[in-house]
């Protein structure tokens, strides 16, 4: 599964660049900080105009504007020429944003919009219908979740946007501008800047050539009976639960959260269930690749390690042992420490784009939230995790 999935924190260059200059010179919050502005910028070619709402701005100009189409933009401070406040944001409906969307794919892109959500696809009608139906079943029972633990979620206000390729190619091709030569080895991901997921049938479930009239129970049964459609709905599921995490407050697009509590959330839910026709039904399900392996290479101290450097999750050598681990401390803390846990995912709402915490940052917000070390926790944790062995024989 680590292999399968992708999960873009900040990608291009150019956003480290942004954040050094944010931190080199000072508050980087504007007076105008969540206003809209159009700008005009200049490129390679001449120059360009964009709108959007004033995310951050660093004291050299440099600003992070997010467009009406979701996406983030850093914007150089030496190449802003013209700016102006626009009294009211141009928003797009549902319709006009998936047609702006299936313009820039690839020929034979269509859409379909459901309550939450907006699919671009070039696979069958039934596999995107089938696709939506698990998409908002998670998004109910993610947002069912969180506040019945209380804590307060948002409801997206503008639809959250998936792109699936009926093509791996046409997927690896798409993806490739963002994921680089990754794109040969993921299946799905989420993107931070642009605010999408992007993905691809990997049943090759469009050669049974579902037909339009198809119902997504039946296009269902049909996917689940294909070997990979575990893989395919865990990936899903993961990255759809990402999205769902960074646009329902629990976590703010490109600020500092940690990369532990992000990837142990996503493996907590994607669990799949292929006795469902939707492929999914629980969240909190053991999930047995990672208990598995957690099992074998329980590793004391890396808990430690995951709360206050992000490293192992980005070191081949250490990602899978790294997301066992993830899952494990997030299903024993959403089961055994319910209220803390709410309490530390709390702290998170307040974290602005491209800020940053230390080490000690990380530690602290921690210690204050469950009153314990990590290194503390560990005696209990691994009770809990051989309690689930014991369920599972």
């Amino acid at each position: 599964m680590s292999k399968s999935c992708f999960f873009i924190h900040l990608a291009p260059v150019v956003v480290a660049i942004f954040i050094s200059q944010v931190h080199s010179s000072g508050p980087a919050l504007a007076e105008e900080t969540a206003c809209v502005i159009r700008i005009t910028q200049k490129t390679l070619g001449g120059q360009q105009t964009l709108c959007g709402k004033l995310l951050v701005e660093a004291q050299d100009g440099s600003l992070l504007l997010e467009d009406n189409q979701q996406v983030l933009h850093v914007i150089p401070g030496e190449d802003v020429t013209h700016r102006e406040i626009l009294d009211e944001p141009q928003e797009l409906t549902p319709k006009e944003l998936g047609q702006k969307i299936v313009a820039e794919l690839p020929d034979g892109f269509t859409f379909l919009t459901t309550r939450h959500y907006l699919i671009c696809y070039d696979t069958s009608p039934g596999y995107a219908r089938w696709s939506a139906a698990l998409l908002e079943r998670l998004f109910s029972g993610f947002h069912a979740f969180w506040s019945q633990s209380g804590l307060d979620v948002i409801q997206p206000e503008r639809p959250l946007i998936v792109i699936i390729f009926s093509d791996r190619k046409d997927y690896e091709r798409a993806a490739k501008s963002e994921v680089g030569d990754a794109s040969h080895s993921i299946v799905g991901y989420y993107n931070q800047l642009t605010n999408r997921i992007t993905t691809y049938d990997i049943t090759g479930s469009d050669s049974t050539n579902t037909k339009a009239s198809q119902s997504s129970h039946s296009v269902g049964a049909k996917i689940l009976k294909n070997p990979r459609a575990s893989s395919l709905v865990a990936t899903l599921v993961h990255e759809a639960t990402h999205q769902l995490a960074f646009n329902a407050g629990l976590h703010i697009r490109l600020s500092p959260t940690p990369v532990w509590l992000s990837e142990g959330i996503a493996t907590y839910f994607e669990t799949p269930d292929l006795t469902n026709s939707r492929g999914w039904r629980s969240i909190g399900a053991i999930n047995p690749p990672r208990l598995e392996l957690v099992v074998r290479q329980f590793t004391p101290g890396l808990l430690t390690r995951l709360i206050t450097d992000d490293k192992p999750f980005h070191t081949p050598e250490e990602a899978l042992v790294a997301y066992a681990h993830a899952w494990a401390f997030v299903s024993f803390l959403a089961t055994m420490k319910k209220d803390a846990f709410c309490s530390y995912l709390s702290q998170f709402k307040s974290k602005s784009p491209l800020a940053e915490d230390s080490t000690a940052d990380r530690l602290a917000g921690f210690k204050t939230a469950f009153g314990k070390t990590p290194d503390a926790l560990e005696p209990e944790l691994i009770r809990y995790i051989n309690s689930l062995a014991r369920r599972k024989r």
